[in-house]
């Protein structure tokens, strides 16, 4: 093979491993939605979720939730419903507004479930 027919080869090659790698760097460090885009996989309340969410909490890793429940603690970066679900807020919010034992909407993503603590946590967490 001449010289020429390799450089040939190697400019081709080049240039398909390059496009490989922009669209597979493209495809993994896409942006993330906003919360508010992000599609809903559950709505209802906190205890029917906490039913459904037991039975296999690593299916709802990652999931997008609308829960409504009960506020039952409050603390600086977030809030507790029903003694089982924290969630954390994605901005800083005015929580003074906020008061134990009201019913809130949230809309937040699962991150796992605390089996120490027996609770799930949210972040990102939105109020509707």
């Amino acid at each position: 093979m001449s010289f020429q027919k390799k450089s040939k080869w190697l400019l081709i090659c080049l240039f398909v491993i390059s496009i490989g790698i922009y669209i597979t760097y493209n495809k993994m460090y896409k942006p993330h939605l906003s919360i508010e885009q992000e599609v809903t996989n559950y709505i209802g309340t906190t205890s029917q979720f906490i039913n459904q969410g037991k039975t296999d909490f690593n299916f709802w890793n990652d999931k997008t939730v609308e829960l409504i429940g009960n506020i039952t603690s409050i603390n600086k970066n977030g809030v507790t419903l029903n003694n089982i679900i924290y969630c954390q807020f994605r901005d800083k919010i005015d929580l003074s507004k906020l008061k134990t034992n009201e019913l809130i909407t949230l809309k937040g993503i699962v991150i796992g479930y605390d089996e120490l603590l027996e609770e799930f946590k949210l972040r990102k967490c939105i109020l509707k």
